[in-house]
C-alpha cells in the first residue's frame, strides 16, 4: 500500500464544522461598538474637511448643522452667504453610522463640554451649527460628541473644530482623558 499525503474530505469537513462552532460561540461576545464609533469619527471628520474645502474653493460659506434627534448632519452650501438655507442653496444630509448617537462628553475637551457645543453657537433652522467661512475659518470653536454604545465610556468619540483655522480634529475617550485620534 502506498502512502498518500493530504486529508480526506471527511477530515476537512469535521475540522471546518468544529471551527464554525467555535466562531459561532465567539461572535456574540464580540463588541463592535468601538469600531462603529471609529467609523463615525472618520465620517464626521471628513465631512468637516469637505465643508471647509468647499468653502475655500467655491468662495461661499458652508453651514454644518447637527440634528441630534435623528443622528444626522446637514451640510448647506450657502451660495448667497445669508446664513440660512435658501432655495438656491445645495443641501446634503449625512446619517451617522448605524447605532451611533450623539452623547454628552464624559469630560471637557479643551474646556468645552456638552453633546454638540459651540463657544459662539449659531442656530440654523433650529439646529446647532458651525459655519465654515470663505477664508477657511469656522464661526466658532466647538465639539460634537457621539458613541455607538453610550453605556461604554470607552466608545465615546469627539470631533473638535477650531475657529481660527477651521480645522477638525478627532478624539477618543481613553477612560481617563481625551486622546487625539489619528484619522
Amino acid at each position: 500500500m502506498t502512502r498518500r499525503s493530504g486529508f480526506s474530505m471527511i477530515e476537512l469537513l469535521v475540522t471546518l464544522s468544529i471551527m464554525g462552532l467555535l466562531v459561532g460561540m465567539a461572535m456574540p461576545r464580540m463588541d463592535l461598538s468601538r469600531t462603529r464609533s471609529d467609523a463615525a469619527l472618520r465620517q464626521l471628520t471628513m465631512l468637516c474637511i469637505q465643508a471647509q474645502r468647499t468653502a475655500l474653493s467655491k468662495q461661499y460659506n458652508v453651514i454644518l448643522s447637527v440634528d441630534e434627534a435623528t443622528s444626522r448632519v446637514r451640510m448647506v452650501e450657502d451660495r448667497n452667504n445669508s446664513g440660512t438655507f435658501d432655495t438656491g442653496d445645495r443641501m446634503m444630509w449625512m446619517a451617522l453610522e448605524p447605532g451611533v448617537t450623539f452623547v454628552p462628553a464624559p469630560a471637557p475637551l479643551e474646556g468645552i463640554t456638552g453633546t454638540v457645543s459651540f463657544v459662539r453657537p449659531k442656530v440654523v433652522d433650529s439646529f446647532q451649527s458651525v459655519i465654515f467661512r470663505r477664508n477657511g475659518a469656522a464661526s466658532s470653536d466647538g465639539i460634537v460628541v457621539f458613541s455607538a454604545k453610550p453605556s461604554d465610556p470607552g466608545a465615546a468619540r469627539a470631533v473638535m473644530i477650531t475657529q481660527g483655522t477651521g480645522r477638525a480634529d478627532g478624539y477618543k475617550w481613553s477612560g481617563a482623558r481625551w486622546v487625539r485620534a489619528g484619522i
